[in-house]
């Protein structure tokens, strides 16, 4: 019996592999930009929009003394969490055909507001209380994006929280090497799954850190790039994730 089976009527987790046409390019398109707009963020606001982790460590660290725009960690952990919160309850109440396209449009939504406010706001070069609102507006997009897709082909691999995906690649690379065989094959594309994301992620570290010399657009680049997100979904109804490649 497969124990991460969502109960009787109740939605499962997103999969990429059954609401879009390319899963893994869907995949590490939405992991590179959520990687790039925080290293953006962190560089330009002094935190983190999707790295809530980093966040947390933040609030500690501020309050004794060594980290003075901890109030900025805290607008984007309070948005990240409210809006991944929102989106998770609006797409169990649409329509199955229409939920794929529910956390895709308001991570839109949410990016343009960012791109807008950035400007009208200089990037937050002008103080802590426009650096507080712009962090907000990303996490608000990148709480949004994290519900996108949780899993590919039924193994974890969340958008933003690269901690958890650390954590199980490493538990999945010792099944696939040292466990029993008959689990080998499921815990070598779970390990490959992890690498892959953790890769996209430190690329769009890459790219966020260069694109950050010329911060005015980098919140536009994003917009565009999740754009094409929505040209990957499938056409009509979800297709099932594989029966076979549910992890615990």
């Amino acid at each position: 019996m497969d124990r991460s089976a969502p109960p009787a009527g109740q939605p499962g987790p997103t999969d990429s592999f059954r609401e879009f046409r390319h899963p893994l390019t869907a995949l590490m398109l939405a992991v590179v930009v959520a990687g790039a707009l925080d290293a953006f963020a962190f560089l330009r606001y002094g935190a983190f929009v999707a790295n809530q982790s980093g966040n947390a460590v933040f609030l500690g660290i501020g309050p004794a003394g060594e980290h003075p725009a901890w109030p900025v960690s805290a607008a984007s952990l309070v948005a990240f969490a409210t809006s991944a919160g929102l989106v998770d309850l609006l797409r169990h109440r649409a329509r199955p055909a229409v939920a794929p396209l529910v956390d895709i449009v308001v991570t839109e939504v949410g990016m343009a507001a960012w791109t807008v406010l950035n400007l009208v706001l200089a990037y937050g070069r002008d103080g802590m209380g426009s650096r507080i609102a712009l962090a907000a507006a990303g996490a608000v997009a990148m709480g949004s994006l994290t519900t996108v897709a949780t899993r590919t082909a039924g193994v974890a691999t969340p958008i933003t929280y690269q901690s958890d995906t650390t954590a199980k690649t490493g538990e999945r690379a010792a099944r696939w090497l040292l466990g029993p065989h008959a689990g080998r094959a499921r815990a070598r594309r779970g390990t490959l799954l992890g690498l892959l994301a953790l890769g996209s992620y430190t690329i769009g570290g890459a790219l966020g850190t260069l694109a950050q010399h010329q911060p005015r657009w980098v919140p536009l680049y994003g917009t565009l790039g999740l754009a094409a997100l929505i040209l990957l979904l499938r056409r009509g109804a979800p297709r099932p994730s594989r029966p076979d490649a549910a992890t615990r």
